[in-house]
């Protein structure tokens, strides 16, 4: 084993000093290959340490990880900062296929001034970034689509999903923040949450991860606080709370989908919106089982796949972004 396979491996591991962090650095600079073989190797290393290990996988997002651990005793050097930032700029390539950002301007309340609709539709296989005016940033799933009005009321800020979206709310106490999804509303001053309510989804997930939520069904009215999950079923009108770890559900903003313990048919629907394919399967072979684990943007179908296999043992076939999979 060479000296760079050994610290290859420490850094994985989160094991390496800063020497060998430096060491890593150098070599990583000499070559487009070498960057491709460490982040390979860690999505290995992430997606099995996740699934063996749930309550200890980093949930931070790995470009603040890199850097992180890049940091040395003479990090304040400008030529090192450059080199540094040189590979933190090839992880947002990495982890940016597929995404778009967009800026919303609204003006302030006129009189004179009529309020146009927006909407914004995401497609399958890409994600969207929209900031308000406001100062509230919203990530924008796949297959999702948000109706925005071009100005705000002067004593609220309401807007509709449809899909899947986490929000970072500008606080405003004189104008509270509502999303309006099937069967639900919810209400904000400012604060952090998803919200997942895809049509082919028989329940609304709202996750929060900071701040306080109001939330308001057909029958009742509930708070959520941070680490709290409620799961609303619209035919039914049952809601639930559960606590919950939010990285889990909000995770898709930084480039990956963690699953822990996840029904594996609503997988194959997170994985069919996120890659734009198709997945034919018999439900009867599947219902009933599980999955954990990490999928990542800037990797194909087959890496989702792969990992599958060593859970439960499948056969695939991948014809032009139609995928069968059968149980062996």
């Amino acid at each position: 084993m060479s000296d760079i396979d050994f610290i290859i491996g420490q850094y994985i591991q989160g094991k390496s000093t800063e020497e060998e962090n430096h060491l890593l650095l150098e070599w990583l600079k000499e070559s487009a290959e070498n960057k491709k073989r460490l982040f390979s190797e860690k999505d290995i290393w992430d997606a099995f340490g996740y699934h063996a290990d749930l309550k200890s996988y980093p949930t931070d997002s790995e470009l603040e990880i890199l850097k992180l651990k890049l940091k040395t005793e003479t990090f304040a050097s400008n030529s090192l900062f450059g080199r540094i930032f040189q590979i933190a700029a090839i992880l947002i390539i990495a982890f940016g296929l597929g995404w778009a950002t967009r800026y919303i301007n609204f003006a302030k309340p006129h009189p004179v001034m009529e309020a146009t609709i927006q909407e914004i539709v995401v497609p399958k296989g890409q994600v969207n970034q929209v900031f308000l005016a406001d100062g509230t940033r919203i990530w924008i799933n796949s297959q999702s689509k948000v109706i925005v009005p071009s100005i705000f009321a002067s004593n609220e800020r309401v807007i509709q999903l449809t899909g899947e979206a986490y929000f970072e709310v500008a606080k405003d106490p004189t104008r509270p923040f509502k999303v309006e999804v099937k069967g639900q509303r919810l209400e904000v001053l400012g604060t952090t949450f998803n919200i997942r309510a895809y049509p082919n989804h028989k329940e609304i997930q709202t996750t929060l991860s900071e701040g306080k939520i109001q939330l308001f069904t057909q029958n009742q009215q509930t708070i959520l606080n941070p680490g709290e999950q409620s799961s609303y079923d619209p035919e039914t009108q049952k809601l639930t709370v559960t606590l919950v770890n939010p990285s889990n559900f909000n995770s898709w903003k930084d480039g990956r989908f963690e699953f822990q313990n996840e029904d594996l048919v609503e997988v194959f629907k997170v994985v069919e919106r996120w890659y734009d394919v198709e997945i034919k399967y018999n439900e009867k072979d599947f219902k009933g089982m599980h999955f954990s684990g990490v999928i990542k943007r800037n990797k194909d179908v087959n890496h989702f796949l792969n990992l599958l296999n060593h859970t439960i043992p499948i056969r695939f076939q991948n014809n032009f972004d139609k995928i069968t999979i059968t149980r062996q």
